[in-house]
């Protein structure tokens, strides 16, 4: 069996979720060049992505606003499936918009819930929903990093194909 590396993060801003927050407005521009990117990359297979509001229901990006101003941000989100570790490393770390964009975001965002990225290894044409990679997160938030979901600072091997 071939498998693929799952990944699923989030990102919440600080701060209001509307068009007056600096992150909201820096993160929305690069959102198109980013999938862009992504989509042109070859070792990324699929990527969806959502934000997670806190009653606990999925939005997408093109109904995102108008956001309820009682509410705290939502989790910004992504779930990608990618050929290996390595693929996600080099995308992530040398792509031309995903690095400078989230190192300059970073300091924006809420870190109080803990970890924001989780990864796991499903056989290759296996499907997840961003609830999938939600769930998975939460896992490793109370567990730490096990085979089930596991961290950068805690990658697993990829399972020996039987």
């Amino acid at each position: 069996m071939d498998y693929r590396l799952v990944h699923f993060n989030c990102a919440r801003p600080m701060g209001k979720f509307d068009f007056s927050n600096e992150f909201v407005q820096v993160f929305v521009a690069l959102l198109p060049r980013i999938f862009k990117d992504g989509d042109a990359f070859e070792g990324l297979i699929h990527h969806d992505h959502g934000l997670r509001c806190p009653d606990g229901s999925w939005r997408g990006f093109t109904n995102a606003f108008p956001y309820p101003q009682e509410w705290r941000a939502p989790d910004i989100s992504t779930l990608a499936v990618w050929r290996s570790l390595e693929d996600l490393k080099a995308f992530s770390h040398n792509g031309r918009t995903h690095p400078p964009g989230m190192r300059r975001l970073a300091q924006e965002i809420d870190r109080s819930d803990g970890p924001g990225f989780v990864m796991w290894w499903a056989p290759k044409g296996a499907r997840f929903t961003l609830e999938d990679g939600w769930q998975r997160l939460q896992h490793l938030r109370q567990h730490g990093s096990t085979d089930y979901a596991f961290s950068l600072d805690q990658p697993v091997k990829c399972p020996v194909a039987a």
